[in-house]
């Protein structure tokens, strides 16, 4: 499997984001039952998943349909397994989003919300 990694940033979580899935399946883009995953990181192109589900990426491309919030909208959006590494307890994924402009935008403007409430939250703290 080829990866790229041409885009301009990457925001990785401190604490992973709880996050669900589902695979699609055949032409008719059926979907399967949610599973539990957890957001490692992301972009507006693609994210890295840890899951204790062990996908079958090796015989053929896996889509599937990734549903998380980062800061208040919930995003719902398909992506292809582009790599598969398996991890403590579980396997990591790599998606690569379906490309899609409106939703890669609002992962930005939820990403810079969530990281205005990051930082003034810890600016109010006094050591």
């Amino acid at each position: 499997m080829l990866y790229k990694r041409q885009e301009y940033f990457r925001h990785s979580f401190g604490t992973p984001l709880k996050a669900s899935f589902r695979i699609l399946i055949g032409e008719a883009a059926n979907e399967s039952n949610p599973g539990d995953c957890l957001l490692l990181d992301i972009s507006p192109g693609g994210t890295k998943i840890a899951t204790d589900f062990n996908l079958p990426v090796e015989k053929e491309p896996v889509s599937v349909r990734l549903h998380f919030t980062l800061f208040e909208t919930p995003i719902d959006i398909g992506g292809k397994v582009v790599w598969k590494k398996q991890s403590v307890g579980g396997f990591q994924y790599g998606i690569d989003f379906v490309e899609d402009p409106s939703i890669s935008k609002l992962i930005v403007d939820e990403l810079k919300i969530r990281r205005r409430t990051e930082v003034g939250a810890t600016d109010g703290k006094k050591s």
